[in-house]
């Protein structure tokens, strides 16, 4: 009587549940998917993939396991961020485990009399606890500190190396029909529920008697159904079977032949997802049920929904481009250094290539260098693509000045003798001065002093040659104009005096 109590229960629950539920016109709730049975709960979450546990034949080593805690021996309960110690060594810091724990049935008996032969051969049940990161080692030992706990982990619960799970997605726009035949794919039972319940509903974990040796994959979806025969052979449910009359006030009516009962359609009672697989278990998720499902109900593959039709293509944008050249304006032989700015609103790999219509262009990543010997504006062209051949091209003009004309040599002034003289009196050396003092302020710059003198005058040739050079001491000894930048010469022409040039940096001497 207490089974039937429970299962009144849960029916008052799911009956109350639908009753309850939202009127038609209220939005429902992202991710949640809608049949014309009832509402589905949402896709299975983290937890419930990283905590649904499993059954294996393929026992779990115990040479890992957790030995204790921050706080041993007083607390014997661990959960998330608390500090744990793991036996077995080989531990590396950074490493991620998976902390299970092998499940004994604290039932003394089984829930039907068939359930031990559904589990025989199946394996060791597992429940996962949660999972550690190990943050140092010390010898043998592995200090871990719990990330994500499903439950309160205990010492002598095993430690195996993190995987990480596939967490399959909720299927909608599929209709499910109550009454559906029997579609002749993979079939198998509920062979027992999550912590050992006896009956579930929607986001309760089951366990099954078929695996990936059967083909059962995460993510497949699989019909929960009981027939009316297998109602049958149950001892309480059955009862209802041998009444005589449905109604007092029924007179002989004729009565459906219990042999007959395979011929009734049989019970969808909902749906569930496989969260985990092993060659001859699957741990799934209910994600809705029209009513209590039970260990031992028939669980059956579905058919994969049809693919979705296909998406329509999304619009394909060609790259953005723009650049900019620095300097805008250079002068012959000199460098300006196009940059570009180029990004795919698609989220594309872009590649940029430059190319002008003078000059010489070349090229270092995505920038772009112009030189050019000729004068004129020079328009470059930069143009971005993309892996799907998409491009835009951006102009960037570079205005190529000629070069300034070369310096010359420059007649700054002059200075006189007196007939037979080469002294360089004081009116000269005013005008050697300033002279000097341009010197001075373009230190770049030199001077040329040219020596003049008259036929009639004694000794010519070589009186025109002291004349520069006497100016040339004035300058180098007098005002300390560094001699290397002062130059003489003497010229074959007629005069008494000294012609002073001055030669800007790269001019030629006159």
């Amino acid at each position: 009587m207490n089974r039937i109590l429970v299962v009144v229960i849960l029916l008052a629950g799911l009956a109350y549940a639908q009753q309850s539920e939202p009127a038609p016109q209220a939005a429902p709730a992202p991710q949640v998917a809608r049949t014309n049975i009832t509402q589905r709960v949402q896709a299975p979450t983290y937890s419930d993939s990283y905590c649904a546990g499993f059954i294996s034949d393929q026992p779990v080593p115990h040479d890992h396991y957790i030995a204790g805690g921050w706080e041993t021996p007083n607390s014997t309960r661990f959960a998330d961020r608390d500090y744990v110690y793991l036996t077995g060594g080989g531990y590396q810091e950074g490493a991620r485990y998976t902390i299970l724990r092998p499940l004994k049935d604290p039932n003394s008996q089984p829930y039907t009399l068939e359930q031990r032969s559904l589990m025989s051969g199946l394996g060791q049940p597992y429940s996962e606890m949660g999972r550690l990161r190990i943050i140092g080692v010390n010898g043998n030992t592995g200090i871990a500190q719990v990330e994500f706990a499903c439950d309160g982990m205990a010492p002598g619960d095993l430690a195996v190396p993190f995987a990480a799970k596939d967490i399959p997605p909720l299927r909608t726009g599929v209709k499910f029909d109550r009454f559906a035949p029997a579609n002749g794919k993979t079939t198998g039972r509920i062979v027992m529920f999550k912590d050992f319940d006896t009956l579930g509903g929607t986001g309760h974990k089951v366990y099954l008697n078929i695996g990936s040796s059967q083909g059962l994959k995460v993510g497949d979806y699989l019909r929960a159904v009981r027939s009316y025969k297998e109602v049958e052979k149950d001892q309480v449910d059955s009862i209802s079977f041998h009444a005589v009359n449905y109604e007092d006030t029924q007179d002989k009516v004729p009565q459906f032949p219990l042999g007959s009962l395979g011929e009734l359609p049989r019970r969808s009672l909902g749906e569930m997802v496989i969260l985990n697989v092993t060659p001859k278990s699957a741990t799934a998720m209910i994600t809705f049920s029209l009513e209590a499902i039970l260990i031992g109900d028939t669980v059956e593959l579905e058919e994969a929904p049809p693919p979705p039709p296909p998406a329509a293509a999304a619009p394909m944008n060609p790259p953005i481009i723009s650049c900019a050249a620095n300097p805008a304006s250079i002068r012959v032989g000199e460098t300006s250094t196009v940059t570009c700015d180029a990004s795919s609103p698609d989220n594309r790999p872009v590649q940029i290539n430059f190319a002008s219509n003078g000059g010489t262009m070349t090229q270092r990543d995505n920038l772009g260098m112009l030189t050019s010997a000729e004068p004129g504006a020079i328009s470059v062209k930069a143009t971005a693509t993309d892996d799907r051949n998409l491009s835009s091209v951006a102009l960037t003009s570079v205005n190529v000045e000629a070069p300034p004309p070369a310096p010359v040599a420059a007649r700054a002034n002059e200075i006189a003798f007196k007939t037979s003289s080469a002294y360089v009196d004081n009116r000269a050396k005013a005008v050697l001065d300033d002279i000097a003092l341009h010197l001075q302020q373009d230190p770049n710059s030199s001077v040329m002093l040219v020596g003049f003198a008259e036929p009639k005058e004694a000794r010519a040739k070589t009186l025109a040659q002291r004349r520069a050079d006497n100016a040339a001491a004035y300058l180098t000894k007098t005002k300390g104009i560094d001699p290397a930048r002062v130059h003489t010469k003497s010229s074959p022409e007629a005069g008494k005096k000294d012609d002073i040039w001055m030669v800007p940096a790269g001019a030629q001497m006159p």
